[in-house]
């Protein structure tokens, strides 16, 4: 009997270290999906300004991400004789982020670190690395921006700004009289002047009151200005910019909110202009109803985790309605579709509406299924 347990003990421990030594050996199993990288990035803070380290971690670590890529989707002499490419695509990193997740973040020693769950839109890197061997096409010539004169009522520090936005993006535009007001005297003030179109802009800006919570005052404004052409009077196109901004005082969100809103009419009324910076960053405030509490979390999480995002707040919530706004490059058109998409999994959103930068919404959690 003794001899029986010695041995049944020998092979069962025999066969706990065959088992080990087989897992030992095994190759480890696949993490994740096709396009999804764990990657890291810090950068160093610089005059107490967090924000600014955190945005240089992420382009690092979204950086680090396409570089992964690449490293699996091209091989080592391609990489090697286009390396400048590759550089290129690198700057454009964020291009090519569909979202990602904060795995860790914060701020250590003077040093903003970040480490993120990334998903790389590989097809569409695939496809620049693919035209690397193709003939640069030669660059189309920039569109002629038409003259335009500009008569203007409402608010009259609106006037001003949508003039000095157009001469900024190189549009031939000059101010109609004051004393010009009814239509045909502003188009034969037009062809005087030799300018083949006459925008006729409103303005006005209304106060919302104090930001709940904060000591902040916001204001909406909305200029709309319909074009026709000179002498004719045949109507050509009509646009509206309908912002909103916040500051300490009304005076002051009132010449921010016409500022905004007379540089978003001024890039659709000359459409020839250059598009703004990759680097700029634009605000977009989600405007939300929901009535559930862990909804507002839910949201904040889908904004933050699109690509396009850079950061995300909750400005404010009261009863049934919350405002979150985020700082992205991607005008609120672009955005609204990703967030409804991304957030297909834990929210139910409907009733969304853009108008300007701000996104109008309902969000509600999707009821889950009992579980068995």
């Amino acid at each position: 009997m003794r001899r029986l347990a010695s041995l049944a003990a020998l092979c069962s421990a025999t066969g706990v270290l065959t088992l080990a030594a087989a897992r030992a050996e095994a190759p480890p199993e696949p993490v994740g999906q096709p396009g999804l990288r764990i990657v890291a990035g810090q950068s160093a803070v610089v005059g107490g300004n967090g924000a600014g380290a955190r945005e240089r971690a992420l382009d690092e670590a979204f950086r680090q991400a396409i570089d992964q890529s690449l490293a699996e989707l091209l091989d080592v002499a391609t990489r090697a004789a286009q390396a400048r490419a590759v550089k290129a695509l690198e700057a454009r990193s964020r291009t090519y982020v569909r979202r990602y997740r904060a795995l860790e973040e914060g701020e250590t020693n003077g040093l903003y670190s970040v480490r993120l769950e990334v998903e790389v839109d590989e097809p569409a890197l695939r496809l620049a690395a693919e035209r690397w061997g193709q003939a640069p096409s030669p660059a189309p010539s920039a569109p002629v921006v038409p003259g335009l004169l500009l008569v203007s009522t409402g608010a009259p520090e609106a006037g001003p700004l949508l003039l000095s936005a157009l001469v900024a993006l190189g549009a031939r535009a000059q101010p109609a009289d004051p004393a010009v007001t009814e239509p045909g005297a502003a188009l034969q003030a037009a062809a005087r002047a030799s300018l083949p179109r006459v925008a006729f802009v409103s303005a006005e800006a209304t106060t919302d009151g104090a930001v709940r919570g904060t000591t902040k005052v916001a204001v909406s404004c909305r200029l709309v200005a319909r074009v026709v052409a000179a002498p004719a009077g045949l109507p050509v196109s009509e646009a509206a910019a309908t912002p909103r901004a916040f500051a300490d005082d009304e005076a002051a969100a009132r010449t921010q909110c016409l500022t905004r809103a007379a540089g978003e009419l001024a890039a659709r009324l000359a459409p020839g202009a250059p598009p703004a910076a990759a680097g700029d960053l634009r605000t977009v405030t989600v405007e939300a109803d929901v009535v559930e509490p862990a909804a507002v979390v839910a949201l904040l999480k889908d904004v933050r985790s699109i690509g396009s995002v850079s950061s995300a707040e909750l400005r404010r919530i009261e009863p049934g309605r919350a405002e979150i706004r985020a700082r992205t490059r991607a005008s609120a058109a672009a955005l609204a579709p990703a967030l409804a998409r991304d957030a297909a999994g834990a929210l139910t959103l409907s009733n969304v509406e853009v108008a300007g930068d701000i996104i109008h919404l309902r969000a509600r959690l999707r009821p889950t299924s009992p579980t068995p």
